[in-house]
């Protein structure tokens, strides 16, 4: 293979124009080449948990305000020692009532589930 002098002086001519820009002239007044790197890009200058835990309070008004508003909780006194969520012996915690069926849960019969026919 045979390199011609237009290809060297290409490379050459390459391989300057990086070495420039990799100066610290080429760099700034402070001289450091890979400032870009190590300053936070956020304003974050913590660890990445502190980083991350700061950002999730950012949330936009209307995600919060419809997340507070669901109804989807456990009430105060669910989360009392010694409470019982039913105290009707036997009853399902989900339908507290005398009689009740303890697994509202309704499927069809077919052969996977192997229910009596």
């Amino acid at each position: 293979m045979l390199i011609n002098t237009s290809n060297l002086l290409l490379l050459h001519l390459i391989i300057s124009a990086f070495m420039f820009n990799m100066s610290p002239a080429a760099a700034g007044s402070d001289g450091d080449a890979f400032s870009w790197i190590t300053k936070p890009i956020g304003g974050c200058s913590g660890s990445i948990a502190e980083c991350m835990a700061a950002g999730e309070m950012e949330m936009e008004s209307e995600s919060t305000r419809r997340i507070l508003a669901t109804s989807n909780y456990i009430s105060y006194g669910a989360l009392q020692g010694n409470n019982v969520p039913c105290s009707q012996r036997g009853a399902s915690y989900y339908n507290c009532r005398s009689g009740g069926q303890a697994n509202p849960y309704q499927r069809g019969c077919s052969t996977i589930t192997r229910c009596a026919r």
